[in-house]
């Protein structure tokens, strides 16, 4: 399987946030629409945001977030990780 590129990572960042439809981007760009969801979630394409690699001010902010009595699945959202990930960090 060819690595997805920098400059795809970009292209599929740019024109998802333009409102252009998932598949259609990933048609344009040569990947699969679950490639696409794995760069929009931040689980691909980027920095990894597991717990064990959050910043801490990304913590910091799931902590609030949470205390607010925001979901875990929100707050996964807002931050850009997973529920589990969210999980984590509050248990830790």
């Amino acid at each position: 399987m060819a690595r997805i590129t920098e400059e795809q990572v970009a292209e599929v960042r740019r024109r998802v946030e333009a409102g252009e439809p998932r598949v259609a981007v990933a048609e344009a760009v040569g990947i699969s629409k679950a490639s696409v969801d794995s760069i929009m979630s931040g689980r691909r394409g980027g920095p990894s945001k597991r717990a064990g690699t959050l910043t801490d001010e990304h913590k910091a902010r799931i902590r609030e977030l949470a205390a607010g009595g925001m979901s875990q699945t929100a707050i996964a959202r807002e931050v850009g990780t997973s529920q589990q990930m969210v999980s984590k960090t509050l248990r830790g």
